[in-house]
């Protein structure tokens, strides 16, 4: 495959992608307007509430093998140190054994949890819902991770779009036919549909997998410890945030409920931040979602080529790409955070802070795709052991800021925020130590002034009474004209790639 074939090949599974999760996320939106409206407060702190512990567990079944497979394979392919079907076959070996752990464990302590610890019995049978995401996730996860190794990203991401499609229609099926029958029962078959969703996308890639079958290289050997090496440090990461992600509102209810709050104060508070705050806030996270899952196979092969001034150029073009959106979700939010918070949830619960925080969580945007960068070259021990210490961090000041009388209920989101920065901080860092990479402060002035140019277009328009969605679309355009004609965003360059050790 020559180079221009290689570079028109990225181009357009990148572009398949930020599309087909646009749609994803699209559709997403509209299930959750539909969830908040249909289910209201309760059904919602209910659906909040048991996602905590449903990640805890799928992150350990899941063996973290969309992105242990997907460079795997892709290293395999270039250097046929490999063999695909090994990696797969012992990859599914592995999360089969690790899943039916999982649900056995799950299974057994999950009343407990609910009585004791969640302090809420009603999250039972939304929490019982979860069990079969347990056994689905790691076959679901190492069929997307094949096709992205093998460079078939249009597949992964129909993959994706067909799960939510599933995920959509069934949720709102069972959401039609139960409500008569109580929020509890409701929220029970909402979380159900989640499992379904994943039962689609897998029959999905099995149809698909017929006609990019495995390749089996002879003479191989290393697999296993291949996967245990790349997989375990992943997983744990992810574990060891899930676990931290699961500690957050049983830390949050006991402590806040022992200082004096009402308990059902206190998992309101969270169901608004958990559900509505910060969904706002990475509103457009498939953006660089898309862009991490198309580079990672492209960095694994440079990296094995050994070509530097390659991996350079995507973590460039992968900062611009998502610095540029994050902008204009910011600059929009900024003003009219309440305006959007009403239109897309039908409430303006939990706009408090958004004015403040939506510029930082800037680098929420661009944490994304450093993290898949590092991960694709080798370095997930390094994440690993940054991921482990700012998770507990975001605990220890939880705790500290909810003794603190003006913070209080918002604790947990203070202790998320200053945890983001501090992670993308140290990530980032790990990253320019690593690959030598060089930021052009040209850029960071250019990006600097369109962020002042739009602003301050929004603010004028804002002063003339102009409608907001009005006024999203004319500072949109006029930011990505701007990224245009200062070459941030070009076509033609996203499609270049040097290949130059």
């Amino acid at each position: 495959m020559n180079k221009e074939k290689i570079n028109n090949t990225f181009f357009m599974n990148t572009l398949i992608i930020i599309i087909t999760n646009f749609i994803v996320k699209l559709l997403g939106l509209i299930n959750k307007i539909a969830l908040t409206r249909m289910l209201g407060t309760d059904g919602m702190r209910l659906y909040v509430l048991s996602f905590p512990t449903i990640m805890l567990f799928i992150s350990i079944s899941g063996f973290s093998l969309n992105i242990t497979i997907s460079k795997l394979v892709s290293e395999a392919i270039v250097s046929r140190k490999y063999s695909p079907k090994k990696i797969v076959n012992k990859a599914f070996l592995y999360t089969t054994i690790l899943s039916s752990v999982m649900l056995i464990l799950y299974l057994i302590f999950l009343k407990p949890l609910t009585i004791y610890f969640l302090k809420n019995e009603d999250l039972y049978y939304p929490l019982l819902a979860g069990a079969p995401l347990i056994m689905l996730v790691g076959i679901s996860d190492g069929l997307k991770g094949y096709f992205a190794g093998i460079k078939k990203l249009n597949i992964t991401s129909m993959g994706n779009l067909v799960e939510q499609i599933g995920r959509i229609s069934f949720s709102l099926a069972f959401l039609y036919i139960m409500l008569p029958y109580g929020i509890i029962k409701a929220t029970f078959f909402c979380l159900l549909a989640l499992s379904l969703g994943e039962i689609c996308a897998i029959i999905y890639s099995l149809i698909k997998i017929k006609k990019y079958p495995l390749a089996k290289y002879e003479n191989t050997s290393g697999e296993a410890k291949a996967i245990i090496e790349m997989a375990v440090p992943t997983t744990i990461s992810r574990l060891i945030g899930n676990f931290t992600y699961f500690l957050e509102p049983i830390l949050y209810t006991t402590i806040l409920n022992n200082l004096g709050y009402n308990v059902n104060d206190i998992q309101t508070n969270y169901t608004i931040i958990d559900a509505y705050t910060i969904p706002l806030l990475t509103f457009i996270s498939f953006l660089p979602m898309a862009l991490s899952t198309a580079m990672v196979p492209r960095i694994s092969e440079a990296r094995a080529l050994n070509k530097t001034s390659t991996i350079h150029y995507y973590i460039r073009k992968s900062l611009i790409f998502c610095l540029i959106p994050g902008l204009i979700l910011s600059i929009n939010l900024f003003l009219f955070s309440k305006e959007y918070m009403h239109i897309i949830y039908g409430t303006t619960s939990g706009t408090a802070y958004i004015k403040y925080l939506t510029f930082l969580f800037l680098f929420y945007y661009l944490h994304i795709p450093v993290v898949s960068i590092l991960q694709a070259s080798g370095y997930t021990k390094k994440v690993f052991i940054t991921s482990t210490i700012i998770n507990f961090l975001r605990l220890v000041l939880l705790v500290i800021f909810s003794f603190i009388r003006h913070i209080g209920l918002n604790s947990v989101l203070l202790a998320t925020t200053l945890t983001m920065l501090l992670g993308f901080l140290v990530n980032f860092l790990q990253l320019v130590k690593i690959t030598h990479f060089k930021i052009k402060f040209s850029n960071l002035l250019i990006v600097l002034l369109i962020f002042i140019i739009g602003l301050g277009v929004s603010i004028i328009l804002k002063g003339l009474k102009v409608p907001f969605l009005v006024n999203t679309l004319i500072n949109s355009i006029i930011v990505i004209i701007l990224a245009f004609w200062q070459n941030l965003l070009t076509i033609a360059s996203f499609k270049k790639i040097r290949f130059k050790s």
